[in-house]
């Protein structure tokens, strides 16, 4: 009988990102902006690594600009966190990511990462059943939900 070799074990640490949650309303439907990852191609929002110097929601701002050429409004309170695998290289790396909404303003015509991405605005629900993890696609329908709420309550004068 051979004898039990004790194999190290490599120990992977969660990874935490930070994601953008980019809406806008166009002709009274509520839309999301997916973007496509860069290694799987996968349809994701645009998420990024935390930045030293910079708050969470400039971050998540900051990447919406990086990958999808976005300027808009960020939300400082988080909507929530999801998790998923980050793909680097041969590499998968758990991974929780915390998404900030942001309003849309306008798109540049030109950003860091266009050639290397594919933008997509969606209807929200639609969208949310495109994203591949489950937690974020609740994410995205909880935020169109209270969107569409907000939008249809009565205004005061």
């Amino acid at each position: 009988m051979a004898e039990a070799v004790d194999v190290p074990k490599k120990r992977a640490r969660n990874a935490f990102q930070i994601g953008a949650l980019v809406y806008r309303w166009n002709a009274g439907e509520f839309e999301v902006l997916i973007v496509t990852s860069r290694e799987t191609r996968r349809w994701i929002l645009p998420k990024g690594w935390p930045m030293a110097g910079k708050t969470a929601a400039a971050t998540a701002a900051r990447e919406a600009d990086e990958e999808a050429g976005i300027i808009g409004h960020v939300v400082k309170k988080p909507l929530g966190r999801f998790a998923t695998i980050k793909r680097i290289g041969e590499t998968a790396l758990p991974s929780e990511v915390e998404v900030y909404a942001l309003q849309f303003i306008k798109q540049k015509q030109k950003w860091k990462e266009r050639g290397e991405r594919i933008c997509l605005w969606l209807p929200a629900m639609e969208a949310a059943n495109t994203v591949a993890e489950p937690d974020l696609a609740a994410i995205i329908r909880a935020f169109a939900e209270e969107a569409y709420r907000a939008e249809k309550a009565p205004r005061s004068a």
